[in-house]
């Protein structure tokens, strides 16, 4: 700003509020705050007002509460639903989510919400589409249908899917489906709402790639090689359906949504059947009460919905091929941050090599944590459009954010800058 300009600025200043002193120790109006919401008492020409810190731009100050900016900031909750003690940790990353485009940001707490922001025309009744937040949901789904005795996750897939019998995926077990590690063609579809079947069952087709040290070309084993596929989450809707007798819906609505009282709606393929590489579409409160059915180790309201064998299972990093090398195509690239379906917070893959890092969500360190800044034992459902929900069990805690835009697959990407920052502004809330 040139000189003049501040000498003007600096002037106005003087006029409106006289310079006089702030009664409250190091709080004046216009000088930085810590805390977005925090509210101080001071006395400006005799009168006694309240200060708030709030966003201006890019930078927290101190402005009188009953100031214009108020109205874009409505006072220490910014509007929010649910703002119980503790949830001012979180304002910050309120803030943030909002200005990133967010359309629910919820905090449970010991199994409570103590936040609830609902953003421009959404609100807590509002289902957006949770694109991959979806694929957490299906192992959720398998892990009651365990429970039940209707799959066991180290059955060859072929029970379920004979269409697979004589082909190269013979010998793909359940845990390889829900670990990413069957080595199968990804299989891209044009629509979320029109998977073909022949795509996702009858090809039965492996990964081909080139061995450095035998110098041919070689097809990848079932366990041998993680690789972020959509196509086996889909394979998981017919698995579900032949195991259970009937829809992926039905088995859904009586065994997980009732009983967590959830609201969710499941977008069908062209044949009926449920989306489950994606095509749930929710709510932030939805997607917050599986993470913390995971973080009661299954329990809901005193009913075990999924085994604690199968959460402790879920949430460990899966090495599917046994005691095997760390070399060649064929051999050992497991993720250390991938669960079944569910991401973890753990060393990031040495699956990453050779592989497009988008499909390694551009994690690239190959030790130590994801985030280091955050407890080793966080899990999350993560999806495109930066739908992300938490769990940090040695917090009780659960965030979860939704962005617009996952309605339009076009608008779908694969992106993480936004996810990056959920995760800074996080490790900043529960340091």
């Amino acid at each position: 700003m040139p000189r003049k300009q501040r000498l003007f600025a600096i002037g106005l200043v003087s006029i409106v509020f006289g310079f006089f002193p702030i009664a409250s120790a190091g709080a004046s109006v216009g000088k930085s705050c810590r805390t977005l919401g925090e509210t101080k008492s001071a006395t400006i020409k005799k009168a006694k007002v309240t200060l708030t810190c709030e966003l201006k731009g890019s930078k927290k100050v101190w402005v009188v509460a009953n100031s214009s900016s108020k109205s874009k900031a409505t006072g220490k909750t910014l509007g929010a639903k649910v703002f119980a003690p503790g949830a001012e940790k979180f304002l910050d990353m309120a803030f943030a989510t909002q200005f990133r485009e967010a359309q629910c940001l919820l905090v449970m707490k010991s199994g409570s919400v103590i936040g609830e922001w609902n953003f421009d025309k959404h609100s807590s009744e509002t289902n957006i589409e949770s694109a991959s937040v979806t694929k957490s949901f299906a192992a959720t789904l398998v892990g009651i249908a365990v429970k039940k005795g209707q799959i066991k996750l180290d059955d060859l897939a072929t029970r379920f899917i004979p269409e697979w019998i004589g082909t190269q995926s013979a010998n793909i077990t359940i845990r390889h489906i829900l670990a990413m590690t069957t080595g199968r063609k990804e299989w891209t579809p044009a629509d979320i709402r029109n998977p073909q079947i022949d795509e996702v069952l009858n090809v039965g087709q492996l990964e081909q790639g080139f061995d450095q040290y035998l110098k041919v070309k070689r097809f990848t084993q079932p366990g041998n090689r993680w690789a972020y596929r959509s196509g086996d989450s889909q394979v998981l809707a017919y698995i579900l359906t032949r195991a259970t007798g009937e829809s992926v819906q039905a088995f859904a609505q009586r065994e997980l949504f009732e009983p967590l009282g959830q609201t969710i709606d499941v977008t069908l393929t062209s044949s009926g059947v449920a989306g489950l590489f994606a095509g749930f579409r929710l709510g932030c409160d939805d997607l917050a009460k599986l993470v913390q059915l995971y973080l009661n180790r299954g329990k809901w309201d005193g009913r075990q919905i999924i085994d604690e064998s199968f959460v402790v299972d879920a949430l460990t990093s899966q090495v599917t091929c046994g005691t095997c090398a760390k070399t060649g195509f064929d051999t050992a690239l497991m993720n250390g941050a991938y669960g079944l379906h569910w991401w973890l917070n753990a060393a990031a893959p040495t699956a990453c090599s050779g592989i497009d890092i988008s499909q390694c969500m551009s994690l690239s360190t190959n030790s130590g944590p994801t985030f280091s800044n955050l407890p080793t034992n966080m899990f999350y459902a993560s999806g495109a459009c930066n739908q992300l929900g938490a769990g940090l069990p040695s917090e009780q805690l659960v965030v979860v954010v939704l962005h617009k835009g996952c309605d339009d697959p076009a608008q779908a990407a694969f992106g993480n800058t936004r996810a990056i920052a959920f995760f800074q502004e996080l490790a900043r809330a529960v340091k």
